[in-house]
């Protein structure tokens, strides 16, 4: 890959539409015929690439989550991401031939090559092979210009700019909310609790305050390959804001149950359940 990235590298990236909708299961079962004679085997994989609902009439509404017939393999089920990458393995082979580099994930592909006309020329061969598929890039997701390389672009929720790798905004954006909502609920849940009996601890202070680190933690395993550790540190800036605001607030609030006289309640907020919620049943000694 180092190879091919200079100062006239050009990429296209694309998205192909309605993916696993569009998938020939027949495709799939030709394909495995050519690396198994077995057909124990095979009778075996066609059976279970096939959908068939008794109550199809019925989820009508939810078809294109459960394909009937031929073309569409059902979302979700750990086949489909195989049989995808089986019917499309000889598309990948070929885009990958010649001075051009395409990688594809599931259905998101960049096109990586030495100039913008090259990269214009593996992008219209990509459409012709899809098309044989009867697959199509997305109108909405794929800009058929070539940006070079230099320039900002996103592939797969992560942003290159001219040498640096980062986290997408979107991406930057959506762990800042997702730790937030966590507080937000927990305090929301702090706030309308009247007895230790009716409180959740899992939405207790150290659970909270756990769940946010490890998010925070998860999210930047991620991204651990970004050159841009700055912009990934002002996130955890960010969260770590939140974190301590979150901490304030809700100690403030189990401070001022103490003070009303409510310890029990005050201990559940910090994860304390102690016998709350045992069923006592006393053993009866007749005198």
């Amino acid at each position: 890959m180092d190879a091919i990235i200079s100062g006239g590298t050009h990429v296209i990236i694309a998205d192909i539409a309605s993916f696993f909708s569009n998938i020939r299961k027949s495709d799939a079962a030709l394909k495995i015929s050519k690396y198994s004679s077995d057909p124990k085997f095979i009778e075996l994989f066609n059976r279970a690439i096939k959908v068939d609902l008794d109550n199809h009439e019925i989820i009508w509404r939810h078809k294109d989550a459960f394909p009937y017939g031929d073309i569409g393999v059902g979302q979700g089920v750990c086949l489909s991401p195989f049989l995808g990458n089986l019917v499309l393995s000889d598309i990948d082979k070929e885009l990958n031939m010649g001075d051009c580099s395409c990688i594809r994930y599931v259905d998101d592909i960049i096109i990586i090559a030495p100039s913008g006309r090259a990269a214009s020329a593996r992008f219209r061969k990509a459409k012709k092979l899809l098309q044989d598929k009867g697959m199509e890039f997305s109108h909405e997701k794929t800009s058929i210009t070539p940006i070079e390389v230099s320039q900002k672009f996103e592939y797969l929720g992560i942003e290159f700019n001219n040498r640096m790798i980062r986290p997408s905004q979107k991406s930057r954006n959506s762990i800042l909310k997702r730790t937030m909502d966590v507080a937000s609920l927990s305090l929301q849940m702090i706030k309308s609790s009247q007895s230790a009996s009716e409180f959740n601890t899992n939405y207790s202070i150290p659970r909270t305050l756990s769940k946010i680190s490890g998010m925070s933690r998860g999210w930047a395993n991620h991204y651990r390959f970004c050159n841009d550790i700055e912009t990934i540190i002002n996130v955890d800036r960010k969260i770590s804001n939140s974190f301590l605001s979150y901490s304030k607030k809700s100690i403030e609030i189990a401070k001022q149950k103490i003070d009303e006289g409510k310890q029990d309640l005050a201990a559940s907020y910090l994860g304390y359940s102690g016998m709350t919620g045992v069923d006592f049943d006393p053993f009866g000694w007749d005198q």
